[in-house]
């Protein structure tokens, strides 16, 4: 991989073509198709229970031959999709349908995921910074929030995997100030920030500047890709379930155009950091949300998914970025 590329993968579950059945053959296959050489495991379909279940739910042999059908298809997983850090710090009933989990039963939790990661040789956990009681001040549980997250951190670092910090509205790391004052105060360089352009876009935020924060922090550690097509007011409190208007890159207007002319000036800089922590470099996860999304997932379809893809390379491709996605060395011939 060059000082100056990313490294291209996407949310596949997003890209099946029938929303409520996240068929592992066909996440890869459209994978394959999209010419992607990493991916993101998030939900999977699980025959034995006739639902989808995140892969960190999953038992050692199912996860294990995820990951032997991946590689056997050319692929790489990067990043394991968690909802580590998507639940409650107060059991309340405040209309969140995130759960509420004790620190101890959350720590089990972040294990077991942590496992699934060495199971699939992935580098990164996408996490989150938890939720206070909906509508209440964020700052007031600051410090719950931190006294969870830092022993959190810090098996991650003894795990060699890096805890992604994904903003997102109404959790405590909502912008990118307060996921800074995390990372920031975690003391721990295996906690980074994931920036998502639309996640800050939706709140009301402008996007360029939340990325632009993290990113002179030296604490940009992955990115995920979605864009959204009409303007945002600020709100407190998102109703992430009315969100209708997300799109590609080309469309969008949460800024991705003066994202990426910045980025590229910093490429070899981040992928350095990243390396020395053991990853790969620098991942753009697209999350394209093309057909809907939610507070726990979203769908892009076939067709949604590989026009976010397409409009990303694109635009990374007048910016100057290249992009590690599959090429003619990459095919395996007949009979090979």
């Amino acid at each position: 991989m060059a000082d100056e590329s990313v490294i291209l993968s996407a949310f596949l579950d997003e890209g099946v073509p029938v929303e409520d059945r996240k068929d592992l053959e066909q996440q890869l296959l459209v994978g394959q198709a999209l010419g992607l050489k990493y991916w993101t495991p998030r939900f999977v379909y699980d025959a034995e229970s006739g639902a989808n279940r995140n892969i960190v739910t999953l038992g050692d042999a199912a996860v294990k031959a995820i990951a032997a059908r991946s590689r056997e298809l050319g692929f790489r997983i990067g990043c394991i999709g968690t909802a580590i850090g998507k639940v409650k710090l107060v059991d309340a009933a405040d209309g969140n349908a995130a759960p509420y989990k004790t620190h101890a039963q959350h720590m089990e939790d972040l294990r077991r995921a942590i496992e699934v990661a060495h199971l699939c040789g992935a580098h990164y956990l996408r996490a989150f910074s938890f939720y206070p009681p909906r509508g209440a001040d964020p700052a007031a549980y600051y410090a719950q929030a931190l006294d969870r997250l830092g022993p959190m951190v810090e098996i991650c670092a003894r795990a060699g995997v890096v805890y992604l910090l994904e903003p997102e509205p109404n959790l405590i790391g909502y912008d990118s100030d307060a996921m800074l004052r995390l990372v920031h105060d975690a003391a721990n360089r295996h906690i980074l920030i994931n920036p998502d352009a639309a996640n800050m876009h939706v709140q009301g935020y402008d996007a360029f500047e939340e990325y632009r924060k993290v990113a002179e922090a030296g604490k940009l550690g992955f990115m995920h890709i979605k864009d959204y097509t009409v303007p945002c007011p600020s709100a407190i409190v998102v109703d992430e379930e009315a969100l209708r208007h997300f799109g590609s890159v080309d469309v969008g207007i949460a800024g991705h155009d003066r994202i990426f002319a910045d980025l590229a000036r910093r490429l070899p800089g981040i992928n350095a950091q990243l390396r020395a922590l053991g990853t790969d470099g620098l991942i753009l996860d697209v999350e394209g949300h093309m057909k809907g999304g939610g507070q726990f997932g979203g769908w892009s379809g076939p067709d949604g998914l590989g026009v976010a893809v397409r409009a990303l390379v694109q635009l990374l491709g007048t910016h100057g970025i290249g992009v590690v996605i599959r090429r003619y060395d990459d095919i395996v011939k007949k009979g090979a």
